[in-house]
């Protein structure tokens, strides 16, 4: 098996140096067959939105780690198997429509994340300063497993959450650590990433697996499936599932049922993408009201403001709160969770046709934070100004999603086209229920211990994190 491993190895860096001499003969990027990186947001409108089925293709990594994993969302090929999959999660848990449904797991969630941090604070002997990344995490990964998972006690029994939180954190540590080391050479990064990514699906089949088996005994040994006609979680949706074989979506009789290890990988990628950027998103966004405190305290009179009247809806209705949707808006336009939408654009055919960029098969990265920032759409687009979504403001009907009907892209933090996020409108209401909550309750600024301004640098990993987790002050608001 190790020389086997070995022989992968080194045929993957033989590769890898065939193409690197090769991207290397010419400094203009278009040439580079590794990577065409798109900041432009005409050209990313043209590909995505105009030429959306050419640009429909993820492609897999050169050099994966273990297994391909071709069978989940954000991996399948575009085609009928994929279109299963993500009907089956639209039409099911994240349909617009149970949003509603949300409400007291939201509530309950953002009740665990204030005791948590107020906790911290009071553990901290005086001083309130706190680094909210994991609190904020455990809180989130506890909403988005309840989701998935169902509120079953015999389930719960069975769901090993804590080995589920630690295969996300190794994936995601896997990229983080290794985009965060440049003063290593491009081989180092590539043993490094290599090293941290083995065995990871192995590991997931390992954890998940196990959970996915009890949910089958469970669906068997009952005839409630649906948690009571609320809410039904997302793996009762996927083990009920009938997918194309051999991708034929029109046979009925090749449809099947998904396997084990396909529930399994889809259920960590649930967890992980329903997770991760709100994750981010919060923290990018507590570490700009906390540097910004006038537009902390706008948000915060409005927020407590609609919680006094009884008006906060846990789905946080845009036009109730425009503020707190402004505010959020703005941190998605400066930090998309995701760095970039890559594609795969075909040899021939309308799609490289599509980009005068690009002359045969390549992948295509959209730079979604160049993207947000472009300078001919925004005003100073680099500072932080949620006035800019608010009515009159440059942002006013951007759409989080580009869509067909869309005459500019200004932003894509979601991605576009056809391979866009599915879980926007579920994202974005954890995003404000967890944000108003977490304002409402404290009053968030740097540090008093002359440790400096916050540190806005970042790093592109499988979500774009803050590179160092922020470290903030909290003080417990008043009632209002």
């Amino acid at each position: 098996m190790e020389a086997v491993e070995l022989l992968t190895l080194g045929t993957a860096i033989i590769v890898f140096l065939a193409i690197f001499r090769r991207g290397t003969r010419t400094r203009r990027p278009h040439h580079d067959r590794r990577a065409i990186r798109i900041s432009d947001p005409a050209v990313a409108r043209r590909a995505l939105i105009d030429h959306a089925d050419g640009f429909s293709n993820r492609p897999m990594p050169p050099f994966p780690a273990g297994r391909p994993v071709t069978h989940g969302i954000a991996s399948a090929p575009y085609g009928p198997f994929w279109r299963a999959l993500r009907s089956n999660l639209a039409a099911d848990i994240l349909r617009r429509s149970r949003l509603g449904v949300l409400e007291p797991l939201e509530r309950e969630a953002t009740e665990a994340l204030v005791a948590g941090l107020t906790s911290q604070a009071v553990a901290g002997n005086g001083d309130s300063v706190v680094v909210p990344r994991n609190t904020i995490h455990s809180a989130v990964f506890a909403l988005i497993a309840r989701l998935c998972f169902g509120d079953d006690d015999a389930m719960d029994a069975r769901v090993d959450l804590g080995a589920m939180v630690q295969t996300q954190q190794e994936f995601l540590e896997s990229f983080v650590v290794t985009r965060a080391s440049p003063e290593r050479s491009w081989l180092e990064r590539l043993l490094l990433q290599r090293r941290r990514h083995a065995g990871i699906f192995d590991r997931v089949d390992d954890v998940f697996i196990p959970a996915v088996v009890a949910a089958r005994r469970r669906r068997q040994s009952s005839s409630q499936h649906d948690n009571g006609g609320g809410l039904r979680s997302h793996i009762d949706s996927l083990l009920e599932l009938h997918v194309p074989n051999n991708n034929n979506e029109d046979d009925e009789r090749a449809r099947r049922l998904l396997t084990d290890q396909e529930v399994a990988f889809l259920v960590w990628e649930f967890l992980g993408g329903g997770t991760l950027s709100v994750v981010a998103c919060l923290e990018w966004t507590l570490a700009h009201l906390a540097a910004e405190p006038e537009i902390q305290s706008k948000l915060y009179h409005e927020a407590a403001g609609a919680h006094q009247d009884n008006e906060v809806s846990m789905a946080y209705d845009q036009q109730r709160l425009p503020y707190l949707h402004a505010v959020v808006t703005e941190s998605l336009r400066l930090h998309p969770p995701t760095p970039f939408a890559t594609r795969d654009v075909p040899a021939d055919g309308i799609a490289a046709v599509a980009l005068s960029e690009i002359g045969s098969a390549a992948p295509v990265s959209f730079v979604l934070g160049d993207i947000g920032r472009d300078r001919k759409a925004w005003t100073d687009p680099d500072e932080f100004r949620p006035e800019r979504f608010l009515e009159g403001g440059q942002g006013e009907g951007v759409s989080l999603v580009p869509g067909p009907k869309t005459t500019e892209i200004k932003m894509m933090p979601f991605g576009a086209g056809r391979r866009h996020c599915p879980g926007v409108a579920m994202g974005m209401s954890h995003i404000k229920c967890f944000l108003a909550e977490l304002v409402r309750g404290f009053e968030w600024a740097p540090p008093a211990d002359g440790g400096g301004a916050t540190d806005f640098a970042e790093v592109d990993g499988f979500r774009k994190m803050m590179k160092t987790p922020l470290r903030v002050r909290i003080t417990p608001r008043s009632p209002m």
